[in-house]
């Protein structure tokens, strides 16, 4: 069957009009590959919470060590709290008494034992007592901490932020050096030849803060509606669109 030329021109026109429709359609539902690629996504980052609680431990150095008149103890120790941890403050105490005295109502030839006890890269601090003693030393070391939060992916993610930002605060090293200096050198020469030096015990309690990480709170908000990508006025437009394209196809 022969078309006349007007004819022709309306299908022509329909059938381009149908190109554009499907091209159009095409656009605008399918996702943008370029921004949408797997594994490129951004991790989703909360706010969780630490706080701060106090706790206190205490430790045995040594409980028989011996400091003796011609070579004084010397050594070293460190103090740690548990991982993660603050240490704000150690009390070092050198408990000791005298295991060669004579007499009955007043003790003689009593010993005097000297302790030199120092935080390594501070100034040491000397006392000394006779007979026996509780030589006692405190340290202030790192400041109370205080609450805060960090952004992370998840709990585990949290815990460890927070320990790498507090990292190498929850120990301290001290220098410690005893000696004992025997009575009675010149009345009881024998007594003073045998009393080569004293044991003493060595103990530290000290004080620590301790982080503790609290949940994100779910958000309960009821939900906003979704944005579908467009407007009423596009979905006008768009209604038009195939109405006048549907308008051409009965023309044909």
């Amino acid at each position: 069957m022969d078309l006349k030329k007007n004819d022709k021109l309306i299908l022509v026109a329909g059938v381009v009009i149908l190109v554009i429709a499907a091209v159009g359609v095409a656009v605008y539902t399918s996702p943008d590959t370029e921004d949408i690629k797997a594994g490129d996504t951004e991790p989703e980052y909360k706010s969780y919470y630490y706080s701060w609680s106090i706790n206190s431990g205490e430790t045995t150095i040594g409980d028989s060590l011996y400091a003796g008149k011609n070579s004084p103890y010397s050594d070293s120790f460190t103090i740690t709290s548990p991982f993660g941890s603050i240490l704000t403050s150690v009390e070092v105490h050198i408990n000791w008494e005298d295991d060669n005295t004579y007499g009955l109502l007043i003790k003689k030839g009593e010993d005097t034992l000297t302790s030199d006890i120092g935080l390594q890269g501070r100034e040491s601090t000397t006392e000394s007592s006779k007979g026996s003693g509780n030589l006692t030393f405190n340290y202030k070391l790192n400041d109370i901490p205080s609450s805060d939060y960090v952004l992370a992916e998840d709990m585990t993610d949290a815990e460890s932020i927070i320990d790498g930002m507090f990292s190498g605060e929850n120990a301290a090293s001290f220098n410690a050096e005893v000696s004992v200096e025997t009575g009675e050198r010149i009345l009881r020469p024998l007594k003073f030849l045998r009393d080569q030096g004293n044991e003493f015990e060595l103990k530290a309690k000290y004080t620590y803060y301790i982080y503790m990480v609290e949940e994100p709170e779910e958000n309960n908000e009821d939900d906003e509606d979704i944005n579908t990508g467009y407007d009423g006025e596009y979905n006008t437009s768009l209604g038009e669109f195939y109405k006048n394209l549907c308008y051409g196809r009965g023309m044909i």
